[in-house]
């Protein structure tokens, strides 16, 4: 569990072995122990009660889609993977050895994974005469081929100080040494910047500050807060959607938004405009680049309105699920933070270090959701994989075991 993410640098499919192993490996001592009532009780919360909303709004509106069979796989693919990640935070938090064992590997395997990747892309000539030497492939474009590694790494650089500085000894400098290696990890030699890791770092930043921000006020002072944030997210919202071009677009047109690019604007505008025509249920999970259009050629670009997905997880699950599953949603990760900052208000009475955990799961849900932003989409089994394990690690940490 503890090297799932970092051997990701080696490609999407190798996470599957060792995140694959670990859960069924996690299951099968579960099932084996005498005593197995406290995995019920974490079935019965808000927060799994909001999931199974949210899985059957999924499972509805794949099956009212045209494209049924390719959509029903989305809700069985997220309810597997949350699945996954309950049983990899049930057993870290019934062993604490397995966790340690965990962040041991995972401090480890990141500072390996992440000096890898630098000397590919920083020190090409190296890098290739050892490619040569265990049979790979050169000349090796390393800023290309790792740049789906530098989104994640966003995600997992805070567990990885945390892990690091909850382990401590050696451990802690090791972790430490990663904060710079990221920084050239998502620079990519200048040729593959990581924008959406930049965003995520951002988003992560700016979300924990507003937690502890939160944690210091009164709590009508923090209700005004929430107003205020919400209202000036919504306000952002809304003026990005009304700037995204409505198709079809026409070649040389000139774009609403300074930002992104103009493909990615002319894509936000189509899913857009998926949503408002099936505003309920959307079109079906996974089905909206399958749409009447979607592979049409954006005049100019030689690229589709729709490539693979919307580059958007908000636009992606609002076209393909409808204001239905985006409330779902909504509701979920609202609920989420809740519990966190909830722990977070708690740790501050307790000497056992919940409170840095709750801080650590806090900012990687800011890194995560804001990068899914302009990022992957949000139905790749690895990346939604990624934040379901690494969340496990900081949660089962925070919680004790009676809980």
């Amino acid at each position: 569990m503890g090297a799932a993410v970092p051997v990701l640098m080696l490609g999407k499919a190798v996470m599957a072995p060792f995140f694959g192993f670990g859960v069924l490996c996690a299951g099968i001592g579960l099932l084996r122990l005498p005593d197995r009532s406290n995995l019920v009780p974490g079935l019965t919360t808000p927060l799994a009660r909001a999931v199974y909303v949210l899985i059957g709004c999924l499972v509805l509106s794949a099956l009212l889609s045209d494209h049924r069979t390719k959509s029903i796989a989305m809700p069985v693919r997220v309810a597997l993977t949350l699945g996954a990640g309950y049983l990899c935070f049930h057993l870290f938090v019934r062993s604490r050895l397995a966790l340690m064992l965990a962040c041991k590997t995972l401090v480890a395997m990141a500072f390996a994974a992440l000096f890898i990747v630098v000397l590919g892309e920083y020190f090409s000539a190296v890098s290739d005469v050892l490619r040569r030497m265990v049979g790979l492939p050169t000349p090796f474009d390393a800023p290309r081929a790792y740049k789906m590694f530098a989104s994640a790494t966003i995600c997992l650089l805070p567990i990885v100080l945390w892990s690091g500085w909850r382990l401590g000894s050696v451990w802690k400098p090791l972790s430490l040494v990663a904060i710079p290696l990221t920084g050239l990890v998502v620079y990519g030699d200048g040729a593959e910047i990581s924008q959406s890791a930049i965003s995520g770092l951002l988003g992560g930043s700016i979300l924990l500050l507003l937690v502890m921000i939160g944690l210091r006020l009164a709590p009508w002072s923090r209700r005004l807060l929430i107003t205020v944030v919400v209202l000036l997210a919504l306000s952002v919202g809304a003026y990005v959607l009304t700037h995204v071009p409505s198709p079809p677009v026409v070649e040389n047109q000139t774009p609403g938004l300074p930002l992104p690019d103009w493909h990615r604007q002319v894509i936000w505008g189509f899913a857009l405009d998926v949503f408002l025509h099936n505003p309920l249920f959307g079109v079906g999970p996974n089905t909206v680049n399958m749409v009447p259009g979607a592979s049409d050629m954006v005049p100019g670009l030689n690229q589709e309105y729709i490539p693979a997905h919307p580059h958007n997880f908000v636009l992606e699950i609002a076209s393909e699920t409808g204001i239905v599953g985006l409330l779902a949603l909504v509701a979920t990760l609202v609920l989420l933070l809740k519990m966190m900052f909830q722990i977070a208000a708690r740790g501050k009475l307790l000497p056992d270090g919940s409170r840095s955990a709750a801080y650590t799961g806090i900012f990687l849900v800011g890194a995560f959701w804001t990068s899914s932003l302009s990022n992957f989409s949000i139905w790749s089994a690895w990346w939604l994989a990624s934040f379901v394990l690494l969340i496990s690690f900081p949660l089962a940490a925070a919680l004790p075991r009676k809980q």
